[in-house]
Protein backbone atom coordinates (compact mmCIF):
# COMPACT_ATOMS: atom_id res chain seq x y z
CA UNK A 1 0.00 0.00 0.00
CA UNK A 2 1.40 3.31 -1.05
CA UNK A 3 1.43 5.91 1.71
CA UNK A 4 -0.59 9.14 1.33
CA UNK A 5 -0.16 12.56 2.86
CA UNK A 6 -2.00 13.83 5.87
CA UNK A 7 -3.79 16.35 3.68
CA UNK A 8 -4.98 13.68 1.29
CA UNK A 9 -6.20 11.54 4.18
CA UNK A 10 -8.03 14.50 5.71
CA UNK A 11 -9.63 15.32 2.38
CA UNK A 12 -10.71 11.69 1.96
CA UNK A 13 -12.29 11.77 5.44
CA UNK A 14 -14.00 15.04 4.52
CA UNK A 15 -15.37 13.57 1.26
CA UNK A 16 -16.45 10.44 3.12
CA UNK A 17 -18.17 12.10 6.09
CA UNK A 18 -19.79 15.25 4.71
CA UNK A 19 -22.14 13.86 2.05
CA UNK A 20 -23.93 11.35 4.31
CA UNK A 21 -24.31 13.98 7.03
CA UNK A 22 -25.24 16.98 4.91
CA UNK A 23 -28.66 17.25 6.59
CA UNK A 24 -29.02 15.82 10.07
CA UNK A 25 -31.02 16.65 13.20
CA UNK A 26 -29.18 16.13 16.46
CA UNK A 27 -30.41 16.66 20.03
CA UNK A 28 -28.15 17.41 22.92
CA UNK A 29 -27.17 19.88 25.61
CA UNK A 30 -25.16 23.02 24.99
CA UNK A 31 -21.79 23.06 26.71
CA UNK A 32 -18.94 25.54 27.02
CA UNK A 33 -21.22 28.28 25.70
CA UNK A 34 -19.60 31.73 25.96
CA UNK A 35 -21.84 33.77 23.73
CA UNK A 36 -21.10 34.96 20.21
CA UNK A 37 -17.54 35.59 19.07
CA UNK A 38 -16.58 39.14 18.04
CA UNK A 39 -17.36 38.04 14.50
CA UNK A 40 -20.92 37.18 15.54
CA UNK A 41 -20.40 33.42 15.14
CA UNK A 42 -20.93 30.96 18.01
CA UNK A 43 -18.51 28.14 18.85
CA UNK A 44 -19.49 25.68 21.59
CA UNK A 45 -20.17 21.98 22.22
CA UNK A 46 -23.23 19.79 21.79
CA UNK A 47 -23.12 16.89 24.23
CA UNK A 48 -25.03 14.13 25.97
CA UNK A 49 -24.07 11.62 28.65
CA UNK A 50 -21.85 9.61 26.32
CA UNK A 51 -20.22 11.96 23.84
CA UNK A 52 -19.81 15.50 22.58
CA UNK A 53 -19.05 17.23 19.30
CA UNK A 54 -18.11 20.72 18.28
CA UNK A 55 -21.02 22.96 17.30
CA UNK A 56 -20.81 26.01 15.05
CA UNK A 57 -23.65 28.50 14.64
CA UNK A 58 -22.90 31.10 12.02
CA UNK A 59 -23.85 34.72 12.66
CA UNK A 60 -26.85 34.76 10.28
CA UNK A 61 -28.40 31.73 11.98
CA UNK A 62 -27.66 33.06 15.47
CA UNK A 63 -29.25 36.48 14.80
CA UNK A 64 -32.50 34.82 13.70
CA UNK A 65 -32.91 33.13 17.09
CA UNK A 66 -35.69 34.56 19.28
CA UNK A 67 -34.59 32.83 22.47
CA UNK A 68 -31.37 33.08 24.45
CA UNK A 69 -28.76 30.32 24.31
CA UNK A 70 -27.14 29.26 27.58
CA UNK A 71 -25.09 26.44 29.05
CA UNK A 72 -27.17 23.34 29.80
CA UNK A 73 -30.00 24.25 27.42
CA UNK A 74 -31.34 21.17 25.58
CA UNK A 75 -31.72 21.92 21.90
CA UNK A 76 -32.40 20.26 18.58
CA UNK A 77 -29.82 21.22 15.97
CA UNK A 78 -30.54 20.81 12.30
CA UNK A 79 -27.45 21.14 10.15
CA UNK A 80 -24.60 19.40 8.43
CA UNK A 81 -21.29 17.83 9.35
CA UNK A 82 -18.24 19.82 8.41
CA UNK A 83 -14.63 18.55 8.48
CA UNK A 84 -11.94 21.14 9.10
CA UNK A 85 -9.00 19.34 7.46
CA UNK A 86 -6.34 21.79 8.63
CA UNK A 87 -6.95 20.78 12.26
CA UNK A 88 -8.32 17.31 11.70
CA UNK A 89 -11.60 18.31 13.42
CA UNK A 90 -15.17 17.75 12.49
CA UNK A 91 -18.02 20.00 13.60
CA UNK A 92 -21.77 20.18 13.34
CA UNK A 93 -22.73 23.41 11.57
CA UNK A 94 -26.24 24.50 12.55
CA UNK A 95 -28.73 25.75 10.02
CA UNK A 96 -31.49 25.97 12.64
CA UNK A 97 -31.65 25.77 16.42
CA UNK A 98 -34.75 25.08 18.49
CA UNK A 99 -35.22 24.26 22.15
CA UNK A 100 -36.12 20.66 22.91
CA UNK A 101 -39.62 19.99 24.20
CA UNK A 102 -40.91 23.56 23.66
CA UNK A 103 -41.14 25.93 20.74
CA UNK A 104 -38.47 28.52 20.25
CA UNK A 105 -40.90 31.42 20.56
CA UNK A 106 -42.42 30.01 23.75
CA UNK A 107 -38.97 29.68 25.28
CA UNK A 108 -37.99 33.15 24.15
CA UNK A 109 -41.18 34.55 25.70
CA UNK A 110 -40.49 32.75 28.98
CA UNK A 111 -36.88 33.93 29.09
CA UNK A 112 -37.89 37.53 28.36
CA UNK A 113 -40.70 37.38 30.91
CA UNK A 114 -38.45 36.10 33.69
CA UNK A 115 -35.73 38.67 33.01
CA UNK A 116 -38.04 41.69 32.82
CA UNK A 117 -40.02 40.52 35.85
CA UNK A 118 -36.80 40.43 37.88
CA UNK A 119 -36.11 44.01 36.80
CA UNK A 120 -39.60 45.12 37.96
CA UNK A 121 -40.99 46.19 34.58
CA UNK A 122 -44.33 44.50 35.33
CA UNK A 123 -44.80 46.00 38.82
CA UNK A 124 -48.05 47.89 39.41
CA UNK A 125 -46.26 50.74 41.18
CA UNK A 126 -44.84 51.88 37.83
CA UNK A 127 -48.20 51.95 36.03
CA UNK A 128 -49.72 55.36 35.33
CA UNK A 129 -53.47 56.08 35.63
CA UNK A 130 -55.43 56.60 32.43
CA UNK A 131 -56.92 60.06 31.77
CA UNK A 132 -60.61 60.29 32.60
CA UNK A 133 -61.46 62.71 29.78
CA UNK A 134 -58.72 62.59 27.09
CA UNK A 135 -58.82 65.09 24.27
CA UNK A 136 -56.13 63.60 22.05
CA UNK A 137 -55.17 59.91 21.71
CA UNK A 138 -52.27 58.59 19.65
CA UNK A 139 -52.44 55.16 18.00
CA UNK A 140 -49.27 53.30 17.00
CA UNK A 141 -50.14 50.50 14.60
CA UNK A 142 -50.23 49.58 10.94
CA UNK A 143 -52.14 52.26 8.97
CA UNK A 144 -53.71 49.59 6.72
CA UNK A 145 -54.72 46.98 9.29
CA UNK A 146 -58.14 46.25 10.73
CA UNK A 147 -57.06 47.46 14.16
CA UNK A 148 -56.83 51.14 13.21
CA UNK A 149 -60.21 51.01 11.47
CA UNK A 150 -61.83 49.46 14.54
CA UNK A 151 -60.25 52.04 16.85
CA UNK A 152 -61.26 55.04 14.73
CA UNK A 153 -64.82 53.72 14.18
CA UNK A 154 -65.32 53.05 17.89
CA UNK A 155 -63.84 56.40 18.92
CA UNK A 156 -66.04 58.37 16.51
CA UNK A 157 -69.13 56.49 17.60
CA UNK A 158 -68.47 57.23 21.26
CA UNK A 159 -67.18 60.78 21.09
CA UNK A 160 -66.36 62.77 17.95
CA UNK A 161 -64.71 65.49 20.03
CA UNK A 162 -61.77 63.21 20.88
CA UNK A 163 -58.96 63.56 18.34
CA UNK A 164 -57.22 60.40 17.10
CA UNK A 165 -53.60 60.83 15.99
CA UNK A 166 -52.28 57.87 13.96
CA UNK A 167 -48.56 57.15 14.00
CA UNK A 168 -47.96 54.43 11.34
CA UNK A 169 -45.55 51.64 12.20
CA UNK A 170 -44.70 48.19 10.95
CA UNK A 171 -46.18 45.68 13.41
CA UNK A 172 -45.02 42.37 11.91
CA UNK A 173 -41.79 40.99 10.54
CA UNK A 174 -38.17 42.11 10.66
CA UNK A 175 -37.61 45.56 12.09
CA UNK A 176 -41.19 45.91 13.37
CA UNK A 177 -40.22 45.98 17.05
CA UNK A 178 -37.69 48.75 16.40
CA UNK A 179 -40.31 50.79 14.51
CA UNK A 180 -42.89 50.48 17.29
CA UNK A 181 -40.33 51.35 19.96
CA UNK A 182 -39.08 54.33 17.94
CA UNK A 183 -42.67 55.59 17.49
CA UNK A 184 -43.33 55.44 21.25
CA UNK A 185 -40.16 57.38 22.04
CA UNK A 186 -40.80 59.91 19.27
CA UNK A 187 -44.29 60.74 20.53
CA UNK A 188 -42.94 61.20 24.04
CA UNK A 189 -40.21 63.51 22.76
CA UNK A 190 -42.77 65.66 20.89
CA UNK A 191 -45.48 65.55 23.52
CA UNK A 192 -44.84 69.05 24.86
CA UNK A 193 -46.20 70.28 21.52
CA UNK A 194 -48.61 67.45 20.66
CA UNK A 195 -50.35 67.32 24.08
CA UNK A 196 -51.19 63.61 23.83
CA UNK A 197 -53.24 62.35 26.79
CA UNK A 198 -52.77 58.62 26.11
CA UNK A 199 -51.62 56.22 23.42
CA UNK A 200 -52.78 52.86 22.10
CA UNK A 201 -50.07 50.46 20.95
CA UNK A 202 -51.11 47.26 19.21
CA UNK A 203 -52.47 45.38 16.25
CA UNK A 204 -55.11 42.84 15.30
CA UNK A 205 -54.98 39.11 15.89
CA UNK A 206 -52.54 36.60 14.49
CA UNK A 207 -50.20 33.77 15.35
CA UNK A 208 -47.54 34.00 18.02
CA UNK A 209 -45.00 34.74 15.32
CA UNK A 210 -47.23 37.48 13.86
CA UNK A 211 -47.48 39.17 17.27
CA UNK A 212 -43.82 38.70 18.12
CA UNK A 213 -42.83 42.36 17.72
CA UNK A 214 -44.75 43.07 20.94
CA UNK A 215 -42.65 40.49 22.79
CA UNK A 216 -39.38 42.18 21.88
CA UNK A 217 -37.30 44.00 24.48
CA UNK A 218 -37.12 47.37 22.63
CA UNK A 219 -40.92 47.68 22.71
CA UNK A 220 -41.07 46.68 26.38
CA UNK A 221 -38.41 49.24 27.32
CA UNK A 222 -40.05 52.01 25.32
CA UNK A 223 -43.45 51.38 26.96
CA UNK A 224 -41.87 51.28 30.42
CA UNK A 225 -40.03 54.58 29.80
CA UNK A 226 -43.07 56.33 28.30
CA UNK A 227 -44.38 59.34 30.22
CA UNK A 228 -47.60 59.13 28.22
CA UNK A 229 -49.98 56.45 29.59
CA UNK A 230 -49.93 53.40 27.28
CA UNK A 231 -52.80 51.02 26.56
CA UNK A 232 -51.65 47.78 24.98
CA UNK A 233 -54.11 46.25 22.51
CA UNK A 234 -52.45 43.29 20.84
CA UNK A 235 -54.42 40.51 19.15
CA UNK A 236 -57.41 38.94 20.84
CA UNK A 237 -58.33 38.45 24.48
CA UNK A 238 -56.52 35.08 24.66
CA UNK A 239 -53.25 36.59 23.42
CA UNK A 240 -50.84 37.87 26.06
CA UNK A 241 -47.63 39.65 25.11
CA UNK A 242 -44.77 41.26 26.99
CA UNK A 243 -46.17 44.64 25.89
CA UNK A 244 -49.47 43.79 27.63
CA UNK A 245 -47.63 43.12 30.88
CA UNK A 246 -45.52 46.29 30.80
CA UNK A 247 -48.27 48.67 29.61
CA UNK A 248 -50.22 50.84 32.04
CA UNK A 249 -53.42 49.07 30.93
CA UNK A 250 -54.04 45.95 28.85
CA UNK A 251 -57.06 45.98 26.55
CA UNK A 252 -58.26 42.60 25.21
CA UNK A 253 -58.71 43.99 21.68
CA UNK A 254 -58.06 47.26 19.79
CA UNK A 255 -61.81 47.98 19.85
CA UNK A 256 -61.86 47.53 23.61
CA UNK A 257 -58.92 49.93 23.91
CA UNK A 258 -60.95 52.67 22.20
CA UNK A 259 -63.96 51.93 24.42
CA UNK A 260 -61.77 52.12 27.53
CA UNK A 261 -60.06 55.40 26.63
CA UNK A 262 -62.80 57.35 24.82
CA UNK A 263 -65.63 58.46 27.14
CA UNK A 264 -69.12 58.35 25.64
CA UNK A 265 -70.26 61.86 24.73
CA UNK A 266 -73.90 61.25 25.68
CA UNK A 267 -72.86 60.10 29.13
CA UNK A 268 -70.59 63.12 29.47
CA UNK A 269 -73.45 65.48 28.57
CA UNK A 270 -75.73 63.80 31.09
CA UNK A 271 -73.01 63.92 33.72
CA UNK A 272 -72.31 67.57 32.93
CA UNK A 273 -76.01 68.41 33.36
CA UNK A 274 -76.03 66.60 36.69
CA UNK A 275 -72.90 68.45 37.79
CA UNK A 276 -74.41 71.74 36.62
CA UNK A 277 -77.53 71.13 38.73
CA UNK A 278 -75.43 70.24 41.76
CA UNK A 279 -73.22 73.26 41.16
CA UNK A 280 -76.25 75.55 40.83
CA UNK A 281 -77.72 74.26 44.09
CA UNK A 282 -74.38 74.55 45.77
CA UNK A 283 -73.92 78.11 44.55
CA UNK A 284 -77.38 79.13 45.72
CA UNK A 285 -76.73 77.63 49.12
CA UNK A 286 -73.36 79.33 49.29
CA UNK A 287 -74.83 82.67 48.24
CA UNK A 288 -77.56 82.43 50.89
CA UNK A 289 -74.97 81.53 53.47
CA UNK A 290 -72.74 84.44 52.55
CA UNK A 291 -75.71 86.80 52.31
CA UNK A 292 -76.62 85.94 55.90
CA UNK A 293 -73.03 86.40 56.97
CA UNK A 294 -72.87 89.73 55.14
CA UNK A 295 -76.03 90.98 56.83
CA UNK A 296 -74.63 89.96 60.19
CA UNK A 297 -71.39 91.77 59.44
CA UNK A 298 -73.29 94.85 58.28
CA UNK A 299 -75.21 94.88 61.52
CA UNK A 300 -71.98 94.54 63.44
CA UNK A 301 -70.31 97.26 61.38
CA UNK A 302 -73.26 99.61 61.71
CA UNK A 303 -73.20 99.01 65.46
CA UNK A 304 -69.54 99.98 65.52
CA UNK A 305 -70.16 103.34 63.70
CA UNK A 306 -69.45 106.66 65.56
CA UNK A 307 -73.10 107.77 65.46
CA UNK A 308 -74.28 104.54 67.06
CA UNK A 309 -71.51 104.72 69.62
CA UNK A 310 -72.55 108.33 70.42
CA UNK A 311 -76.16 107.24 70.75
CA UNK A 312 -75.18 104.39 73.05
CA UNK A 313 -73.11 106.80 75.16
CA UNK A 314 -76.06 109.26 75.25
CA UNK A 315 -78.33 106.44 76.33
CA UNK A 316 -75.81 105.42 78.94
CA UNK A 317 -75.64 109.05 80.15
CA UNK A 318 -79.45 109.17 80.34
CA UNK A 319 -79.40 106.00 82.45
CA UNK A 320 -76.74 107.53 84.69
CA UNK A 321 -78.73 110.81 85.04
CA UNK A 322 -81.90 108.91 85.90
CA UNK A 323 -79.96 106.91 88.43
CA UNK A 324 -78.42 110.06 89.86
CA UNK A 325 -81.83 111.80 90.13
CA UNK A 326 -83.33 108.78 91.80
CA UNK A 327 -80.40 108.54 94.17
CA UNK A 328 -80.52 112.28 95.01
CA UNK A 329 -84.28 112.17 95.57
CA UNK A 330 -84.01 109.29 97.98
CA UNK A 331 -81.04 110.82 99.74
CA UNK A 332 -82.88 114.19 100.13
CA UNK A 333 -85.89 112.36 101.47
CA UNK A 334 -83.74 110.49 103.95
CA UNK A 335 -81.94 113.69 105.02
CA UNK A 336 -85.24 115.60 105.30
CA UNK A 337 -86.68 112.95 107.53
CA UNK A 338 -83.54 112.94 109.66
CA UNK A 339 -83.56 116.77 109.81
CA UNK A 340 -87.20 116.83 110.83
CA UNK A 341 -86.44 114.36 113.54
CA UNK A 342 -83.51 116.41 114.75
CA UNK A 343 -85.68 119.58 114.55
CA UNK A 344 -88.31 117.97 116.70
CA UNK A 345 -85.68 116.92 119.20
CA UNK A 346 -84.16 120.41 119.15
CA UNK A 347 -87.58 122.03 119.49
CA UNK A 348 -88.27 119.94 122.52
CA UNK A 349 -85.06 121.27 124.07
CA UNK A 350 -85.70 124.94 123.03
CA UNK A 351 -86.05 127.51 125.89
CA UNK A 352 -89.06 128.90 124.07
CA UNK A 353 -90.88 125.71 124.89
CA UNK A 354 -90.00 126.28 128.52
CA UNK A 355 -91.37 129.81 128.29
CA UNK A 356 -94.64 128.49 126.92
CA UNK A 357 -95.02 126.54 130.13
CA UNK A 358 -95.01 129.85 132.24
CA UNK A 359 -91.28 130.32 132.66
CA UNK A 360 -89.37 133.46 131.62
CA UNK A 361 -85.78 134.57 130.97
CA UNK A 362 -84.36 137.85 132.30
CA UNK A 363 -81.35 139.62 130.74
CA UNK A 364 -79.65 142.90 131.34
CA UNK A 365 -79.33 145.42 128.57
CA UNK A 366 -76.13 143.76 127.49
CA UNK A 367 -78.09 140.54 126.87
CA UNK A 368 -76.52 138.62 129.73
CA UNK A 369 -78.89 136.20 131.40
CA UNK A 370 -79.44 137.14 135.06
CA UNK A 371 -79.30 134.06 137.15
CA UNK A 372 -79.06 135.75 140.62
CA UNK A 373 -80.44 138.93 142.28
CA UNK A 374 -76.90 139.86 143.20
CA UNK A 375 -76.14 140.40 139.54
CA UNK A 376 -78.41 143.49 139.29
CA UNK A 377 -78.44 146.95 140.91
CA UNK A 378 -81.17 149.42 141.73
CA UNK A 379 -82.04 151.62 138.83
CA UNK A 380 -80.72 149.11 136.32
CA UNK A 381 -83.00 148.21 133.44
CA UNK A 382 -83.73 144.53 132.90
CA UNK A 383 -85.57 142.75 130.14
CA UNK A 384 -87.83 139.78 130.85
CA UNK A 385 -88.54 137.40 127.99
CA UNK A 386 -91.96 135.83 128.09
CA UNK A 387 -93.59 133.32 125.76
CA UNK A 388 -95.36 136.00 123.70
CA UNK A 389 -93.17 139.08 124.22
CA UNK A 390 -90.81 141.01 126.47
CA UNK A 391 -91.25 143.25 129.53
CA UNK A 392 -88.70 145.99 130.37
CA UNK A 393 -88.42 146.86 134.05
CA UNK A 394 -86.36 149.17 136.30
CA UNK A 395 -84.91 147.69 139.43
CA UNK A 396 -85.84 149.61 142.68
Amino acid sequence: MDPISVTELSNQIKRTLEPPFSNVAVTGELGNYRGPHHSGHVYCNLKDAGAQLRLIIWRGTFERLKFKLEDGLEVVITGKLDVYARRGEYSLVATSVSPRGVGGLQLAFQQMYERLEREGLFDDEHKKPLPEYPQRIAVITSPTGAAIRDIITTARRRNRLVEILVYPAKVQGDGSAEQVARAIRKLNALNSALKIDAMIVGRGGGSLEDLWAFNEEPVARAIYDSEIPVVSAVGHEVDTTIADLVADYRAPTPTAAAEILVPELAGMVELAAEYQLKLSKGLRHTLELWRGRLETMQERLSGLGPLNQLRREQQRLDYLMDGLKWNMHHRMKDHTEKLNGLGAQLGALSPLKVLERGYSITRNEQGKVIKSADEIKAGETIITKLADGEVRSTVE
